[in-house]
């Protein structure tokens, strides 16, 4: 037969599990009467009160209920989800498994809400390539290496004529952008080569040449960040372009650029910072909404690649 202590701590797991519950429920579940159980949920409250302010007891009616004071609101778990499932870059399995972990916690009735929200858009969900893999242990691994400042050396798939290469660098920052996760790394002989998270391999720590930064001039990660539209690569450029299109299309994709001039037509004059790679593919992609203005060097690059594109086409 059940201890009152153990009866207790028994109700208390039930309040914590955040379902509103009457006493009679209790009484009928625990074999014992009303005043019984009544007695219980005044001890647990003066418990609590006492030495939990993390959980708020709620008596509301007929029915007592146990929620967290931290608890965060579900419409930021709603739009945490919403921006998780947009990103498209977890996998499933580790999708459902951050989903599972967010819905709980919130209350049963705002859970249940919020996962009905999210489904329409779950059940069509399609990851990136690199949501073939497990992202979060990796994610994690890199933590640990940028926070103990480990020395790597690892094979790394690149995305162009470089292809399949033996590599080493420290790794000092870590971000997201456009479907995928981002290493930023140090060498000697590039102080802030990028890496795609998804395509290492063979990883692990040096144990030859260890790479030393001076963390008083380790890059600005967000700086950084905001001058790498889809891609780093190149060298960094400022640059103006006449725009066509809404000006908050590319004020959106360009962080920290900004309208320097209006014209009669609707058109403005636009000027960003990016690296070179990033603002070729930004200004291809805009096509006829877009001129570019200066600097010489990028109007020449852009009217080369338009002109090899054109060929494919004769």
């Amino acid at each position: 037969m059940m201890t009152n202590t153990e009866r207790v701590i028994n109700v208390l797991l039930d309040l914590l599990h955040g379902e509103a519950m009457t006493a009679e429920t209790l009484a009928a579940k625990y074999q014992v009467t009303s005043r019984t159980i009544q007695r219980d949920l005044k001890s647990l409250r003066d418990l609590l009160a006492k030495n939990d302010p993390d959980y708020t007891y709620r008596h509301e009616g007929r029915h007592y209920q146990l929620t967290p004071t931290n608890q965060l609101q579900p419409a930021a778990v709603l739009a945490i989800l919403k921006i998780l499932i947009g990103s498209r870059a977890l996998g499933r399995s580790e999708l459902d498994l951050m989903m599972t972990d967010l819905l709980a916690l919130l209350a049963p009735d705002a859970r249940d809400q919020t996962k009905k929200l999210c489904l329409a858009t779950l059940n069509q969900y399609l990851p990136v390539g690199a949501g073939q893999q497990d992202l979060l242990p990796r994610i994690q691994q890199f933590a640990d290496w940028i926070a103990t400042r480990t020395t790597l050396t690892f094979t790394y798939q690149h995305g162009t004529s470089l292809g399949i290469q033996d590599e080493s660098g420290l790794p000092i920052g870590l971000y997201f952008d456009n479907f995928y996760f981002y290493v930023i790394m140090y060498s000697d002989k590039n102080p802030h080569r990028i890496y795609r998270l998804d395509r290492f391999s063979n990883l692990q720590a040096s144990t030859a040449d260890k790479f030393k930064l001076d963390y008083q001039r380790k890059i600005d990660e967000g700086r950084f960040n905001n001058k790498t539209y889809l891609l780093h690569g190149g060298n960094e450029v400022t640059y103006q372009f006449r725009y066509w299109a809404l000006p908050q299309t590319a004020l959106d994709r360009l962080p920290h650029s900004r309208i320097v001039s209006y014209y009669p037509d609707n058109s403005v004059l636009i000027e960003a910072d990016s690296f070179e790679q990033g603002a070729l593919m930004w200004i291809l992609s805009q096509a006829e909404h877009l001129q570019v203005i200066a600097p010489p060097s990028l109007i020449e690059q852009v009217k080369s690649l338009y002109r090899s594109a054109l060929a494919r086409y004769q």
